[in-house]
């Protein structure tokens, strides 16, 4: 995480990712810097696809994660309407993760928002790119 001043992001009621009552979730909490967001995970064989190697939809979920933070950071509640995640390396159990993500762009009526899980040494393991929308009241 940036050596910045931090500010833990506000989790959402009984969220997978980041409520950590949810006795079936992540339980990771995030946070920012005033312009992304961050966090930090250790997966356990639990979320493994193969022996050994976190499963591509629990990765794929940290990254939807993260990028939705990014949104938060700034006031924003967003759904994501497409997300596009690029492995790059195998990303194996009980490795300490370090989570990413930033608004690249506003459009019209949605955001561009990019996500990184990086390994502790700072390697890109996974990326991803998605759009979002901002929920709608209700």
């Amino acid at each position: 995480m940036p050596q910045t001043e931090m500010k833990e992001i506000e989790r959402s009621d009984g969220c997978f990712a980041c409520d950590w009552n949810n006795p079936a979730g992540l339980g990771i909490r995030f946070y920012t810097d005033g312009q992304g967001a961050y966090g930090e995970y250790i997966p356990t064989e639990v979320y493994q696809g193969y022996k050994g190697i976190v499963h591509g939809g629990i990765l794929a979920a940290l990254l939807d994660e993260v990028m939705a933070k990014a949104l938060a950071a700034h006031g924003i509640d967003g759904v994501t309407a497409k997300l596009e995640v690029r492995f790059r390396k195998p990303v194996p159990t009980n490795s300490r993760l370090l989570l990413r993500g930033w608004i690249k762009s506003r459009r019209k009526t949605s955001f561009v928002v990019a996500g990184q899980i990086l390994a502790e040494d700072r390697e890109t393991l996974v990326e991803a790119e998605g759009i979002f929308f901002k929920k709608m009241a209700g």
